[in-house]
């Protein structure tokens, strides 16, 4: 799909699916003689997001956020930012709190042989569609895709062992994030990360698990 297309259809600007294709929000962008062309169903889950102008919340701030969300303590975050953060989520919802929390990881993206995927899978922090819960979510774990957490560190490890090849549709899928919190954690990721990730999806069903999960947590939370 070429720029304009994509930019009709997200109802934004031109330079602005530029920018979402350099940050790899938008997914397979390549060049086509003159034009940039940006995966068709990568505009279709970014379109599911609501795309709201803004800066996204700080790296920590994203952090603390969704860990909070998730009933986890956020140590990192001081009295009065931790107040402003509660603030904030009270009054988000899933699809802006997603939007809010893009700047939390870099996602890279690769080609892998299926054979390899479960032992990929074993080495990540698991998220997404790796993470479903079928009493949760009523979908189960995909099984033709890897998605997960990994510091830079260990993605150079998994690139390394693996021969893993860049590919922005490749069904491996890798959030590269150095914070702290995210270093020292271990097995699936918690659910409110599970949640904005499900909703970077370009599946509709995995989208809308992703929001249920969201606003399940945001509703109880409130009350």
């Amino acid at each position: 799909m070429v720029t304009a297309e994509a930019a009709r259809r997200l109802g934004v600007s031109q330079r602005q699916v530029q920018r979402l294709a350099a940050s790899g929000r938008l997914r397979g962008a390549r060049r086509v003689g003159n034009s940039l062309v940006v995966d068709a169903s990568s505009v279709a889950a970014l379109k599911g997001q609501a795309i709201r102008r803004g800066r996204p919340w700080s790296p920590g701030v994203a952090w603390a956020g969704l860990w909070r969300l998730s009933g986890l303590e956020a140590g990192w975050v001081t009295d009065q930012p931790s107040t402003r953060l509660d603030q904030r989520l009270t009054r988000v919802g899933a699809r802006s709190l997603a939007w809010a929390t893009r700047g939390r990881a870099e996602v890279a993206r690769f080609r892998a042989s299926g054979s390899v995927l479960s032992m990929i899978g074993g080495r990540l922090r698991l998220t997404g569609v790796s993470a479903l819960d079928q009493g949760r979510d009523r979908l189960t774990p995909a099984t033709d895709r890897i998605e997960g957490y990994a510091t830079t560190e260990e993605l150079g490890m998994l690139v390394e062992e693996f021969y893993l090849v860049p590919d922005d549709l490749g069904v491996v899928t890798v959030r590269v994030s150095d914070h702290p919190v995210v270093a020292a954690w271990s097995g699936a990721m918690p659910a409110a990360v599970v949640g904005v990730d499900l909703l970077d999806s370009a599946e509709p069903r995995e989208r809308a698990a992703g929001e249920h999960l969201l606003g399940a947590l945001l509703k109880a939370r409130d009350g």
